[in-house]
C-alpha cells in the first residue's frame, strides 16, 4: 500500500536534488509554486513518480485537481495508485 508519507519521501528526495533548497523548508505544507518548478522539473517528477510509485501524472492535473501543495500532490498519487490497483 502507497501512503502519503512514503510518496512524500520519494518527491521531496526528488525536490532536492534538483532545487538549491533546504529539507527544512521542503513539507507536505509547502505550495508547489514556491518551489518555482520549470517544465523539466514537472516532467522529472513524472518520470520519477512512474519509475517508483507506478502510476502516471497528467500534467492538467495540476490546474483541474487544483493540486498547490505537496500534501495535495502527494494525496492525489495516492488516490492514482489505490485506483489502478482496484483496476489490476
Amino acid at each position: 500500500m502507497t501512503s502519503i508519507d512514503s510518496v512524500f519521501t520519494i518527491v521531496r528526495d526528488l525536490i532536492l536534488d534538483l532545487k538549491d533548497v533546504d529539507e527544512s523548508d521542503v513539507t507536505l505544507d509547502t505550495n508547489i509554486e514556491s518551489m518555482e518548478f520549470d517544465s523539466l522539473d514537472f516532467v522529472e517528477m513524472q518520470v520519477v513518480v512512474q519509475k517508483k510509485i507506478g502510476v502516471a501524472i497528467n500534467p492538467d492535473s495540476f490546474v483541474t485537481r487544483k493540486i498547490a501543495t505537496l500534501r495535495q500532490l502527494c494525496e492525489f498519487v495516492v488516490e492514482l495508485k489505490e485506483s489502478t490497483a482496484v483496476e489490476a
